[in-house]
């Protein structure tokens, strides 16, 4: 069975979903693993997390709510930070940095042609109550890597409670510089499994969608407001819009690159339903954004125009001894390329671009956790974007490839160790990525007859990560 089989009959099953979960709404009563947010409720941070960051019920309330549960008894501010030192190893090597060929891919500047151990990110967070219903999620990141500081994805909310058609709801607001990252199921880029990748490997991986890159991040500010009804149905609406090179460059951009530009007000939505019985609880909704950009900052040639619109469903199993979670997610990006075409960035003037993910993750006592998943890329050949006309990314001009992935964690604080889970959280995992085809071919896909990393299954990537929260 072929990749679009898979997703037709994905979307099948969807439609079945959402048809009973639609009769089933009106009729029924409802029955991030951030340190500072379990000093602040006095709960462990499995409370909130099968395995962090990946929410439960319980978290996804608590997110909904504004992050201003109380119930701790700490004195501390709501402070956190986090450490993500890893080790990574490709199946075959960077190119040679001597190579003469175009099409080489040496190293990143300082590090190795493989096995590179680097501390790929350094966090400090502002997670908890602000004041009365206003609460906050910020992170100011570093980049030892790269040797950057930005304003990370974060999420600042008011919201309040009140009765709509004799049914309990909230109502709030947020404001977020990374669309997705307000949303509370794991299904959307933000959060999407799997959450920890490497930053320095592979070479060579598929392309993404507009909003699995975070439409601009951090150079993009958003406004929106959301309803969450009866504890089973979420609609929101937020409109982004760009800011100022020097407020971009201030919040974490390099200075003198030409990134795109976003242009005008860019829309986001989500409507998802979540019906629940018992420890079950079932998820399906849809997700997208619309928006207008000045492809590498070359104003005077119009804009390009990107529609994203993603299908997601999630089943999850929240018991005492352990927790089952499935997700699917399915993003469809409409691409009108006036402007790259003019400046001679893209050979069309429409391309269409496909990113299909399906996980599951199964946790044993808070503590032990097991994901598999598999992705798909697909899309429009483009000879300028992807091929031979301009980056050589593809012999064939395709975008198309697809992997799997395994991920082992162990979570020795999650489950609540008395005097530990209000001040350490950590995260310590193995996981592999194989590739099974990028852009379009699995051998010498760019036509570069460069080696092993020119193959898809080259770029094959083990990760050893400490995911070290306190």
């Amino acid at each position: 069975m072929d990749a679009r089989q898979v997703r037709s009959g994905v979307f099948a099953a969807s439609a079945l979903l959402v048809a009973f979960a639609l009769s089933w709404l009106f009729a029924t009563d409802p029955a991030n693993a951030v340190p500072s947010f379990a000093r602040q409720t006095g709960q462990p941070c499995a409370a909130c997390h099968t395995a962090f960051p990946e929410l439960t019920p319980f978290g996804r309330r608590f997110k909904l709510a504004g992050y201003t549960l109380q119930g701790g008894d700490s004195k501390f501010p709501p402070i956190a930070a986090m450490l993500l030192p890893t080790f990574s190893h490709t199946a075959a090597p960077y190119d040679s940095p001597s190579s003469p060929s175009l099409q080489a891919v040496p190293p990143p500047p300082g590090l190795h042609a493989n096995d590179n151990f680097v501390t790929q990110q350094a966090t400090v967070f502002y997670g908890g109550q602000v004041y009365g219903n206003l609460g906050a999620f910020i992170q100011v990141t570093g980049d030892p890597v790269g040797g950057a500081v930005n304003l990370d994805s974060s999420d600042v909310r008011y919201v309040d409670s009140f009765k709509l058609f004799d049914k309990d709801a909230y109502w709030g607001v947020t404001v977020n510089n990374s669309p997705t990252v307000q949303d509370v199921w794991n299904t959307t880029p933000a959060f999407g499994w799997p959450q920890a990748t490497s930053a320095v490997a592979p070479a060579f991986t598929p392309p993404g969608t507009r909003i699995e890159g975070g439409w601009g991040l951090p150079a993009i500010f958003g406004a929106g407001a959301y309803i969450f009804w009866n504890d089973v149905l979420y609609a929101e609406l937020t409109a982004y819009s760009g800011v100022s090179k020097t407020v971009s460059e201030a919040l974490g951009d390099e200075p003198g690159t030409t990134p795109d530009v976003s242009q005008g007000v860019q829309p986001y939505w989500r409507l998802a339903i979540e019906p629940h019985w018992g420890d079950h609880y079932l998820e399906v909704g849809t997700f997208g954004m619309y928006g207008q950009i000045v492809p590498q900052s070359a104003f005077g040639f119009g804009v390009d125009t990107y529609t994203d619109v993603g299908f997601d469903s999630q089943y999850q199993y929240d018991g005492d001894k352990y927790s089952v979670t499935v997700k699917l997610t399915d993003i469809l990006e409409y691409q009108r390329l006036s402007a790259s075409v003019a400046n001679g960035f893209a050979s069309n003037t429409n391309d269409r671009l496909n990113s299909f993910k399906a996980n599951a993750s199964f946790v044993w006592d808070h503590t032990y956790s097991l994901g598999a998943g598999y992705f798909n890329v697909s899309g429009t050949n483009d000879c300028l974007i992807y091929g031979p006309c301009g980056s050589s990314l593809s012999a064939s001009s395709s975008p198309n490839g697809d992997g799997l992935i395994a991920d082992v964690a162990y979570l020795p604080f999650s489950h609540g160790s008395p005097g530990l889970y209000s001040t350490w959280n950590a995260r310590l995992g193995v996981q592999y990525t194989h590739y099974l085809h990028l852009y379009g071919g699995t051998t010498n896909f760019d036509g570069s007859n460069l080696g092993a990393m020119h193959n898809a299954s080259g770029n094959d990537t083990l990760l050893l990560y400490a995911w070290l929260m306190f």
